[in-house]
């Protein structure tokens, strides 16, 4: 076998490297997948497959509104000890709503709605104006909206984007839950909420429903992501 400029002989395989050694000249190496990775060896190349199932962070599902009464996710599992719902383009269908949200211990198959079933609070703040509000004991959670001249609006450029994170809703305990967005509102003007908010139940969540105040989802992108436990 012929030797190359280092006068080490070609590689007699796809797919090696030329490694260097701490002593004594490089050596070819095969490159070896892990658990979770998959190695395609070409002549002249290496693709790495990495399976999306093992990553810590993962899309779980996503939902898109048009009109919709509400957008819903199930299937909050033990798998996952985090959660992100990121929203985008999000508007309503009539003015003068607040985007709320409710959670589920039965799949989906209900929603809790008792008049002290949440507690939250938010900040929000208005072309430099700012406004605190919450609830000890509410029937929903407000996410967006609910600041007096901070309502969300149907017109062309009043959507909606944001997060939302929920903390271990598989435990038996009060499930947390925070969440900041930015809109632009009824009035045209630049507003940001930022809160927090809990299930008042020692009881695993495993669904939860985003809805408006009054009508539906006119437009919306959502997906739901998970952090694995």
């Amino acid at each position: 076998m012929s030797n190359n400029c280092w006068d080490i002989p070609f590689s007699s395989a796809n797919g090696q490297l030329l490694i260097g050694q701490a002593s004594g000249l490089p050596a070819w190496a095969t490159v070896t997948g892990g658990s979770g990775a998959t190695i395609t060896d070409g002549a002249g190349s290496i693709t790495i497959d990495l399976d999306a199932a093992t990553s810590d962070f993962e899309l779980i599902s996503s939902a898109t509104a048009s009109s919709s009464s509400e957008i819903t996710f199930t299937g909050l599992s033990s798998t996952h000890d985090t959660f992100l719902i990121a929203m985008h383009e999000v508007k309503p269908a009539t003015d003068s709503v607040i985007l709320y949200m409710r959670t589920s211990t039965d799949g989906g198959s209900t929603y809790e709605s008792g008049a002290s079933d949440y507690a939250w609070a938010s900040h929000g703040s208005t072309d430099g104006s700012d406004e605190a509000t919450g609830s000890t004991g509410d029937s929903q959670i407000s996410i967006a909206g609910d600041q007096a001249g901070e309502e969300l609006g149907s017109g062309a450029n009043e959507t909606l984007a944001g997060n939302i994170w929920i903390y271990r809703p598989s435990e038996a305990a009060y499930c947390k839950i925070f969440f900041d967005c930015t809109y632009t509102d009824l009035a045209i003007d630049q507003s940001t909420i930022t809160g927090y908010a809990a299930r008042l139940s020692a009881a695993d969540v495993d669904a939860v429903r985003l809805y408006m105040s009054s009508g539906n989802i006119s437009t919306g992108n959502f997906r739901l992501y998970g952090f694995k436990a």
